[in-house]
């Protein structure tokens, strides 16, 4: 809902990949963001009156927007999905957007010679459980990828909630395989991980 003053408050990503790709799809659909500092999380876009554009961690876009204190924002979906409280009433307004491509997927250590799909990784759940342990999943999207292992049988499992480096949790110890956010694969590959059939979570861009 608007603010009484009737302007619309506009969040858009302050941090990683997708702040640089927001501004660079502002300015190619002609409302170019002006901030007047690194520094100054408020900017405004000087072609289009009554918008404030707030910057803000990619993970706090969407509790602003469903506590009121922001109308719209750009952000990507898997964050969206993972985040959103399903109680409130907000929704996706413009998918599609054609930016901020990636997918949320498993990696699977490439020691793991015989895994190259899903149906693999749910029967290494179960000799997990005949030991007596459960196969640990670092991630930083515990609802999607409690979700997405529950809709394909894979009900003995636990999940590691890491906020970062996730890619180095199998080789640490901390984890058996992961599920994070992967453009290219490369970063997966260079920590001896691989992605398998089936294990793509989610294919996810930014969404309004």
């Amino acid at each position: 809902m608007l603010s009484e003053a009737t302007e619309l408050k506009l969040i858009i990503p302050s941090d990683g990949a997708m702040y640089e790709s927001t501004l660079e799809f502002m300015e190619k659909v002609g409302l170019s963001v002006t901030r007047e500092s690194k520094r100054r999380y408020i900017a405004h876009i000087p072609n289009l009156s009554g918008v404030t554009v707030l910057l803000l961690r990619s993970a706090d876009i969407t509790a602003t927007i469903e506590d009121g204190s922001a109308d719209v924002g750009l952000l990507g979906e898997d964050r969206y999905l993972e985040l959103r409280q399903e109680n409130l009433p907000t929704k996706i307004i413009l998918g599609d957007l054609k930016y901020g491509d990636c997918s949320l997927a498993l990696g699977i250590p490439n020691s793991w010679s015989d895994v190259s799909s899903i149906a693999d990784v749910a029967e290494v759940a179960v000799e997990f459980r005949e030991r007596g342990l459960s196969m640990r999943v670092a991630t930083k999207s515990p609802r999607l990828t409690e979700r997405y292992l529950l809709s394909h049988g894979i009900n003995y499992f636990s999940l590691v909630r890491l906020s970062g480096t996730l890619e180095l949790a199998p080789e640490m110890g901390f984890a058996d395989i992961i599920a994070d956010i992967t453009s290219t694969g490369t970063t997966m590959e260079e920590n001896q991980l691989k992605t398998i059939q089936g294990g793509t979570i989610i294919e996810s861009e930014a969404c309004l």
